[in-house]
């Protein structure tokens, strides 16, 4: 004992700027340094942050927050200091560590009176990363490697407060990113969940062509499988008439021509390869088929040309 009290004296003898940060108590027969303690209320040492927070003063505020929520996790204050973390760590341009403090306080005081401004700042901090371009290096996309900020923080809002104005419209452009990333099945379950959970959002509309949209993207990577092609066609067509004048019914139209051309042409494509085998009869079938189904393609004219030179050679 003696030899620590020898070393302690001689620490603040060789370094005298020491002393001035630690003081002994008496009463818990300890060193305590006062930079490091909080005041004796929650409510005063909210004050001491709120001062440093407003003179802009963010990273010793943080210091000064934390200390709330340290020491009074069950006063009224601690919520109120986690909140001004997040603000803090927003102006010190960190948002996705803001994101995970405004978390913090839905998920630990979820009565909180700055919930829904809460929920208003992980929204925009999510459309932030929607919005920046990913880095690259050689071709590799940096959310390749890691997981795309904004899945989590969309995931979060909806999750934590899903009957909130911010739900159904974070539900939709975490379908939009994941549909962006090639995710199309996660892309398609998440609009799936707008439609259903959301039906009278003014995001549904959007949702179910997109909906739509991811089908036809899913069946791009499938080969010799049309359901997903067959789905989407269905699913514009429905789209179509029930909302012909909604803003994506035009963009629909046109998708739906466009898949309706390639089911032609692979009818057509059949059509001709029976046709070179010499199987007239199935051959006849498919140009038929592409003649009548499919009349507003330019694979219609094709097909009865095909079919009025070889319904002849079945005679």
């Amino acid at each position: 004992m003696k030899k620590v009290f020898i070393l302690i004296l001689f620490s603040f003898l060789v370094f005298p700027q020491t002393y001035s940060f630690w003081i002994w108590s008496p009463k818990t027969q300890k060193w305590k340094n006062p930079q490091l303690s909080p005041l004796v209320t929650p409510k005063l040492q909210l004050e001491k942050a709120l001062k440093e927070f407003g003179a802009q003063r963010y990273k010793s505020a943080l210091r000064e927050f934390k200390k709330v929520v340290i020491h009074y996790p069950d006063s009224f204050q601690a919520s109120e200091a986690r909140y001004y973390m997040g603000r803090c760590w927003e102006e010190l341009k960190r948002p996705y560590q803001a994101f995970l403090e405004y978390q913090k306080v839905i998920d630990s005081y979820p009565n909180s009176t700055r919930i829904q401004e809460i929920l208003e700042r992980e929204y925009k901090i999510g459309e932030y990363f929607l919005n920046q371009k990913p880095q690259k290096w050689f071709g590799i996309s940096l959310y390749d490697l890691v997981e795309h900020p904004s899945i989590e923080i969309f995931r979060k809002i909806v999750e934590s407060a899903p009957y909130s104005e911010y739900a159904p419209k974070a539900q939709y452009k975490l379908g939009i990113l994941l549909l962006n990333l090639g995710r199309h099945d996660e892309a398609r379950e998440a609009f799936q969940k707008l439609v259903d959970n959301y039906p009278d959002s003014e995001w549904a509309d959007a949702a179910k062509y997109q909906l739509a949209t991811s089908n036809i993207k899913a069946s791009l990577g499938i080969e010799y499988d049309d359901t997903y092609r067959k789905e989407a066609m269905r699913e514009f067509k429905e789209f179509i008439l029930r909302h012909p004048e909604a803003e994506f019914s035009q963009k629909a139209k046109d998708q739906l021509k466009v898949l309706k051309e390639e089911e032609a042409k692979k009818n057509f494509d059949i059509a001709a390869f029976y046709e070179k085998q010499k199987k007239f009869k199935s051959a006849i079938l498919y140009y038929k088929l592409v003649a009548e189904k499919f009349k507003d393609t330019r694979w219609a004219k094709k097909a009865e040309k095909r079919l009025s030179k070889i319904e002849s050679k079945v005679e």
